[in-house]
């Protein structure tokens, strides 16, 4: 019989207490009946951006590094898996981003900044991709002509 991880619970009623906290500060200040979906995308970039800088950025690295070697079902070991996991880190910030926009507009800059940053990754990303092509195609005619030119 294999042993209950009692930290992936502990973390999912702490996650769904959250939730709850989220929902009484955004209801305090008004209901959202409606999200423009320029601010939604905000939101959703802002959300990547945020799990991109803890899963796989190497500012963040230092902290991942510390959770390493930590064993599993163990809470070090939970931190571990949410940290290095961008659909559970994703999930967790979805809900930080929502909270801030709802409840403290004021957070708005903060969001926006992120968002800026999310959309010069994708510039990044898709440069690498189109250079990386380019690079490939050049390789692939010096190997047909045997020689390069140019």
């Amino acid at each position: 019989m294999e042993k209950i991880d009692y930290w992936n619970i502990a973390f999912t009623i702490f996650f769904v207490f959250l939730i709850i906290v989220g929902y009484a500060l955004v209801w305090r200040y008004g209901p959202p009946y409606s999200i423009p979906w320029w601010d939604a995308l905000i939101l959703a970039l802002a959300a990547f951006r945020l799990t991109r800088l803890v899963v796989y950025d190497n500012i963040t690295q230092w902290f991942r590094d510390l959770v390493e070697d930590a064993p599993p079902k163990t809470f070090l070991g939970t931190v571990k898996t949410l940290v290095n996991c961008s659909w559970c880190t994703g999930l967790w910030f979805a809900l930080v981003v929502s909270v801030m926009y709802f409840a403290w507009p004021e957070t708005w800059f903060a969001l926006f900044v992120l968002a800026l940053g999310a959309v010069a990754s994708f510039m990044q990303i898709t440069s690498n991709l189109i250079g990386w092509h380019a690079e490939y195609k050049k390789l692939e005619t010096i190997e047909k002509r045997g020689d390069f030119n140019g």
